[in-house]
């Protein structure tokens, strides 16, 4: 198994040290843990530095935001890596996660398969706090469209998978890059979700996207929208989608995506707001992502971005 760890860090200086230990100890002798610096000025990077571990590539880079940071790290990848994994900088990694991960896509050549596994939060101390929600309803191009569950810190990914992905090197219309491997390798590969938690997830003040448990998992959603605008981000996502991979599609997932995403033809969107099929993974998130929608339509910023 020839494994590649991408690791974007940011200002990671109080918990990355702790991450770092957790992927080494399990990282195989040929395995690699390339990370890209997103403009740190703390000492993060030198506190990478310090473990002079020769499986360890670092280099710095200036602050673009999450995303492109691992899109870039993803463009980078070796072209020998038979399994990417993605990790955050703040997190701790569960003793057996990279060969857990492998069992999974060891045997999935020339099927893009993506990967995922649950979350134990934990507070920053890493006391535990809940479990991650379970998915509901299986893995779907459907489903991706609108809801992401895929966790980037638990994902790992074969090399069709990455080349899939990775069309265009940087989407430009792209929020989420673990949203976007989802929804790419839903639409034409395999999604494995796993039941186990693989992580101990930190759940801190400067998480970029928190996920909360229970009632606190909505006022971090509520929190995010209030700054930006999930259903432009959700939009821009398949605008995106649809003028990369539209010559692969299938003729049903075509038609879905003109009769239920297109953002410009007022009868896609209604169909889309009072249609009774679901999308997302429970009902709750249905009527929250309808409900998105109407608060958009009704405050003249339209569905996607001026």
């Amino acid at each position: 198994m020839r494994v590649v760890v991408l690791m974007s860090t940011y200002q990671g200086e109080k918990f990355v040290a702790e991450q770092i230990e957790s992927i080494l100890n399990q990282l195989p002798r040929d395995g690699r843990l390339i990370v890209r610096d997103d403009g740190s000025l703390d000492r993060t990077v030198n506190i990478i530095q310090s473990f002079a571990d020769p499986r360890i590539e670092i280099t710095c880079g200036s602050n673009v935001g999450f995303a492109r940071s691992f899109f870039s790290l993803m463009a980078a990848a070796p072209n020998d890596a038979e399994m990417i994994m993605l990790s955050d900088q703040d997190d701790v990694w569960l003793p057996q996660k990279i060969e857990r991960a492998w069992q999974h896509l060891k045997d999935t050549d020339g099927v893009p398969t993506l990967y995922c596994a649950r979350q134990q939060l934990v507070n920053e101390t890493l006391h535990p706090i809940a479990l991650s929600k379970r998915c509901l309803r299986p893995p779907s191009f459907q489903n991706a469209l609108t809801e992401n569950i895929v966790t980037g810190c638990t994902a790992a990914f074969n090399r069709d998978a990455l080349y899939l992905a990775l069309q265009i090197k940087i989407p430009e219309r792209v929020y989420f890059h673990d949203w976007w491997l989802y929804l790419v390798v839903a639409a034409f590969g395999k999604v494995i979700v796993d039941e186990e938690a693989t992580i101990l997830y930190r759940q801190h003040s400067g998480n970029t996207i928190g996920r909360g448990a229970g009632f606190m998992q909505y006022v971090e959603i509520f929190r995010f929208i209030r700054k930006r605008s999930w259903v432009h981000i959700m939009y821009r996502q398949i605008e995106e989608f649809t003028t990369v991979y539209t010559p692969q599609l299938s003729r049903p997932q075509k038609t879905l995506l003109q009769k239920y995403f297109n953002p410009h033809e007022f009868s896609s969107v209604t169909r889309l707001i009072f249609s009774s099929k679901c999308f997302r993974q429970s009902l709750l998130g249905d009527i929250f992502l309808r409900s998105l929608i109407i608060v958009e339509l009704a405050s003249g910023r339209g569905l996607t971005p001026r």
